[in-house]
């Protein structure tokens, strides 16, 4: 034993020691690749970028409006149709196995379905389109209309990607916090909870009130950085595809946070941001933390 723990000490140090020794032999070497490598990619991008403008046209309306549009619509509809035929065919079976709340929604209301997709439909297309319009004419009356030529730097578009991310969580779990308040929830927030096993499209089901103010948190963060066009397309892309994720009911080992919504929708009072940390300072996750280690300690009794 002794001997065992011996050897594994010497190959912990001989690892250590190569980790400390490659930065002072190759680390010039090591950092002018990177740059290269960084200087190609960044030209591919960028060539990439102006050939899709030369294809689609420089017109900065139908970047704008019809380019937020699409970013949001074809991801969201593509992997929310997915899901509506998983759950109602539930098929492939091997999904199964990571359902939240097995047994529900195997298959799935076909009425609720086609209810959910009608409202899902309005707001999308009578709510955030024309405010999308409404958005593009008022950045041309302040000279605010998103850059469309010369792709940011990596960390000009870290940069800016982290202040949207910042903005939009602050503002998604007060938001959230407030339509839960009793004088809201019934007229405002209910309907959303109609689904306590929710469905990937679910997550834009909503009143028109919440719809808004969840939009609103949502641009607040573009308000203030102005990102450039393709950022900015990213961004609206990401911020609904995370929302359809946390409204799968499926907890895939390589896709995070989906448990800590679907908690929210079984208890109603808890986990009102998209990741932990807001939830963490204001103590409205003991519940979800609590019913996670349960989870736990019940696998490893079976």
């Amino acid at each position: 034993m002794e001997l065992k723990q011996s050897a594994l000490c010497q190959k912990s140090l001989l690892l250590v020691t190569t980790l400390l020794l490659i930065p002072i032999f190759y680390g010039h070497t090591v950092t002018t690749h990177l740059r290269e490598l960084r200087a190609v990619s960044g030209a591919i991008l960028e060539s990439s970028w102006e050939a899709f403008l030369q294809l689609v046209g420089e017109d900065d309306y139908n970047l704008y409006v019809w380019g937020i549009t699409l970013s949001v619509q074809i991801p969201f509809w593509a992997i929310g149709i997915f899901f509506m035929i998983v759950d109602y065919y539930n098929w492939p079976k091997w999904f199964r196995k990571y359902k939240l709340q097995p047994g529900t929604n195997e298959p799935v209301d076909l009425n609720k379905l086609l209810e959910t997709v009608k409202v899902v439909l309005i707001n999308q297309w009578a709510i955030s389109y024309p405010l999308t319009i409404v958005s593009y004419y008022f950045k041309k009356a302040t000279n605010t209309t998103p850059i469309i030529h010369g792709l940011p730097t990596i960390e000009q578009a870290l940069l800016d990607f982290t202040i949207l991310f910042i903005c939009e969580e602050i503002g998604v779990y007060y938001v959230h916090r407030l339509v839960h308040h009793p004088k809201l929830y019934i007229t405002v927030h209910k309907k959303h909870h109609e689904w306590r096993a929710p469905v990937a499209i679910a997550s834009m089901y909503s009143t028109p009130i919440e719809y808004l103010l969840l939009l609103g948190a949502a641009a607040v963060g573009p308000l203030i950085v102005n990102p450039h066009t393709a950022l900015l397309w990213f961004w609206y892309a990401f911020v609904h595809l995370r929302s359809v994720n946390e409204h799968t009911g499926y907890k895939f080992p390589w896709l995070p946070f989906s448990d800590h919504h679907d908690y929210h929708h079984i208890m109603n009072n808890a986990c009102f941001s998209h990741s932990y940390f807001l939830d963490w300072l204001h103590g409205t996750d003991k519940g979800f933390r609590a019913y996670v280690s349960r989870k736990k300690s019940a696998k490893q009794i079976d």
